[in-house]
């Protein structure tokens, strides 16, 4: 039978290639790519090119297994049998490079190429990954495609995870402190922190990727899956992660909870994966850092060598804020802002007549603020049409200098100067909770006329000594704001 090619089935081709274009481009961009042009030619309507991207984020970090800052892109859904498409995008990379004009107008020289193929990396043929690699151009199969489409969809779900919380953020994607064979992996993790209101706890969830640098081919064989050691060296990690100092700040006399995911492009071993859950518990102790419950096991594990999912694609690019990562210097400026959320809360309490001074019920006067001791007020007011002068002060716990109590007696001491107020009421808001040391201070505390009350501005609780007159008047005072 004699059988004659129909132009219905280049078109079928062509259709499959732009879809696969369409996706590749919103990959790539939720990546942190920036399209600088597409669909576009080198020369006059010579060497055409899908895609010129850019690498430009401030969440994801670029990915190992890709060339330079500004690349080529390209991809195919047909099967492989030659190297045409990687001797093209080679010469188209080479044209652009000599010519000054393109160059000068995206910005840069193209710094290699990445080739995206809609099968496994079995089907590329090995010259086709070695001609690719020798020219910085790299090929990413599906096993890749779906690697790098759930870290976007990872970073999604961490956002609306931290979103539920006043004390929400997630931290940049960063590099592992301690890589393990680094020759053959790269490993980064995203951080997600929140405090629940609900159990009273610090959770934290740990998003690890390990990328393999190997090609295509090589990726998905068993000798290159994560092995219990490996898993151990990430425990490591986040148990490095939990002993930092700043870690440390977050609620310090709450339980944590630690959520720990790997995502791995090479799988595991069924010993790393099935016993995770048992040998993680006993592998550090967990309990001196405060960890009432650590969840690691085979459904936080997910590898890439198999590919189970099927509508990942879909879920990876619709659920993105962007509003609560940040970078790990902006840990303080998150906090000061939940501290100041809360004092205008209570300055709206004071102008509305709801906080109001105990001995007469005399509504409190706002004020500009001006620094004490150094440290600039949240809120002052005050009351002085009255025998019983008073005045009312909120700090940020955040912008005090440590020890606080410390800083604490010196701004008291300074405010002793001004002898015109019978009273003094100090709050000092914090959006990260209070170590026992100020909590055991401030229930003791006790000087005539002055209350000092820690404020929680997340779970708006009010810790003072209620057992002084002084402490008494506070804690009424604040009763419409603050909870006992």
């Amino acid at each position: 039978m004699l059988y004659v090619w129909h132009p219905m089935f280049f078109m079928s081709f062509e259709i499959k290639n732009q879809n696969f274009r369409l996706m590749t481009k919103e990959l790539l961009t939720n990546l942190g790519y920036k399209v600088i042009k597409e669909e576009h030619h080198v020369e006059n309507n010579e060497n055409s090119i899908a895609l010129c991207v850019k690498f430009d984020s401030d969440i994801f970090l670029k990915p190992q297994y890709s060339p330079g800052e500004i690349a080529f892109i390209d991809c195919k859904v047909e099967k492989l049998s030659e190297d045409k498409h990687i001797q093209n995008l080679k010469s188209v990379i080479e044209i652009a490079n000599l010519n000054e004009k393109y160059v000068e107008r995206i910005g840069g020289k193209i710094g290699g190429g990445i080739f995206l193929y809609n099968g496994s990396g079995e089907h590329i043929p090995k010259e086709i990954m070695d001609l690719g690699i020798a020219n910085k151009i790299f090929c990413w199969d599906l096993h890749r495609i779906f690697f790098n489409t759930m870290k976007v969809f990872s970073h999604s779900i961490l956002e609306n995870w931290v979103s539920q919380s006043k004390l929400g953020f997630v931290l940049n994607e960063k590099r592992m402190s301690e890589q393990f064979e680094s020759t053959i992996y790269e490993t980064t993790k995203f951080t997600g922190i929140r405090y629940s209101e609900l159990t009273e706890n610090l959770e934290l969830y740990f998003s690890y990727f390990v990328d393999c640098k190997k090609d295509p081919q090589e990726t998905t064989q068993p000798i290159n899956s994560l092995h219990k050691e490996h898993v151990e060296k990430i425990l490591d990690d986040v148990y490095d992660s939990l002993s930092l100092d700043n870690m440390k700040q977050f609620y310090p006399q709450s339980k944590k909870d630690v959520t720990v995911e790997i995502h791995s492009l090479s799988g595991f071993t069924s010993d790393a994966e099935n016993g995770a859950k048992l040998y993680a518990q006993h592998y550090k102790n967990w309990k001196s850092l405060g960890v009432d419950r650590l969840k690691i096991d085979e459904h936080t594990m997910f590898k890439y060598s198999i590919i189970p999912w099927e509508a990942v694609m879909d879920y990876a690019f619709t659920k993105r804020t962007r509003k609560h990562t940040i970078a790990q210097k902006q840990i303080n400026e998150k906090l000061f802002s939940i501290e100041s959320k809360f004092a205008n809360e209570i300055c709206m309490g004071i102008v509305d007549g709801d906080v109001v001074e105990q001995f007469t019920n005399k509504n409190f006067k706002i004020l500009e603020p001006k620094p004490i001791a150094g440290y600039k007020p949240l809120l002052l007011a005050d009351v002085t049409r009255i025998p019983i002068k008073q005045r009312i002060l909120l700090f940020s716990a955040t912008h005090l200098q440590s020890p606080r109590r410390e800083t604490l007696r010196k701004i008291i001491g300074e405010l002793k100067k001004d002898v015109q107020y019978n009273y003094n009421w100090i709050g000092l808001l914090s959006g990260s909770g209070f170590s026992k040391k100020n909590l055991d201070y401030i229930e003791k505390f006790h000087d005539p006329g002055f209350s000092v009350g820690l404020i929680d501005a997340v779970t708006k609780k009010l810790y003072l000594n209620r057992n002084t007159e002084e402490g008494k008047h506070f804690d009424k005072m604040l009763l419409s704001e603050c909870i006992r």
